[in-house]
C-alpha cells in the first residue's frame, strides 16, 4: 500500500518519508510525544515516559511517524469521524458546538492531533518535517473521502495554518490532557490546500507500510 508524502527537494527524496505506526512503532510515537510535550511543560511528567490517551486504541485513530533517513523525527495522529460508524474524535469534547455550526456531522471529517517534531530535530530540519506531515495529512484526508480537516492548534500558529487554507472557527479553549489553550481550525477546500502545498514542495510516493526500527530519535 502506498501513500503520497511530500519532500522539499528532489535530490533528498530518499531522506524524508512517512510510515503508518503499528505494533512496536507505536512505542516510539508515544515516547516522542512525551519528550516533545514534557520539554515544553505542556504535560505532567510520568514514570512511563510515554504520552498516551484514551483515543490511541480506538479503531478510527491512525498514528504516523516521519523519518529523516533512518531516524524518526516527527509524528501525528489522525482521528476519523464517519457518520456511518459514529466513533468520536477528541475535538468533539470541547468544540461540539463549533463543529455543528461550521462543519456538521453529516459527512466524514478528520481531526489531526498529537502533531510533534522530536526536540533534537527542531533546529535541524523542523520545517521540512512539518511540511512532510502536513502533506501526508492532506493526502490522507483525500484518500478517506473527508469533507474537511480539523485541527485544534495554539493561537500562535493560526497565521501559518491560514496560509495553508484553514480558517479559524472558534475562540480559545482548553484541549484534553494539555496545559495550553487551542483554537479550532478547519480546512474545507482540501484540494486547494493540496495544490498549494504541491506548488511549494515536490511530491513523491513512499511506502505506507511499517519500516524497520532503525536508529534513535
Amino acid at each position: 500500500m502506498f501513500t503520497t508524502a511530500l519532500k522539499t527537494q528532489e535530490n533528498r527524496q530518499s531522506e524524508y518519508f512517512t510510515a503508518v505506526a503499528k505494533g512496536p512503532m507505536l512505542d516510539r510515537v508515544y515516547s516522542m510525544r512525551y519528550k516533545s510535550y514534557s520539554a515544553e511543560q505542556y504535560i505532567e511528567e510520568n514514570s512511563s515516559l510515554q504520552f498516551i490517551d484514551e483515543y490511541d486504541d480506538k479503531p478510527n485513530s491512525t498514528c504516523f511517524l516521519a523519518y529523516h533517513r533512518n531516524n524518526a523525527i516527527g509524528s501525528m495522529r489522525i482521528c476519523e469521524f464517519n457518520p456511518n460508524d459514529g466513533h468520536a474524535v477528541p475535538i468533539m469534547e470541547i468544540f461540539d458546538e463549533e463543529i455543528r455550526t461550521h462543519i456538521g456531522y453529516e459527512n466524514t471529517f478528520i481531526e489531526v492531533n498529537k502533531f510533534v517534531i522530536a526536540p533534537f530535530f527542531q533546529r535541524k530540519g523542523g520545517v521540512e518535517a512539518r511540511m512532510l506531515l502536513i502533506g501526508t495529512m492532506v493526502e490522507e484526508a483525500i484518500n478517506r473521502g473527508a469533507s474537511s480537516i480539523l485541527l485544534a492548534i495554539r493561537p500562535a500558529h493560526v497565521r501559518f495554518y491560514k496560509m495553508l487554507g484553514c480558517k479559524q472557527i472558534s475562540e480559545s479553549k482548553s484541549y484534553p490532557h494539555l496545559s495550553f489553550k487551542t483554537v479550532l481550525m478547519a480546512c474545507t477546500d482540501i484540494e486547494w490546500s493540496r495544490n498549494f502545498i504541491r506548488s511549494k514542495i515536490n511530491v513523491v510516493e513512499t511506502h505506507n507500510d511499517p519500516v524497520p526500527n532503525y536508529g534513535n530519535y
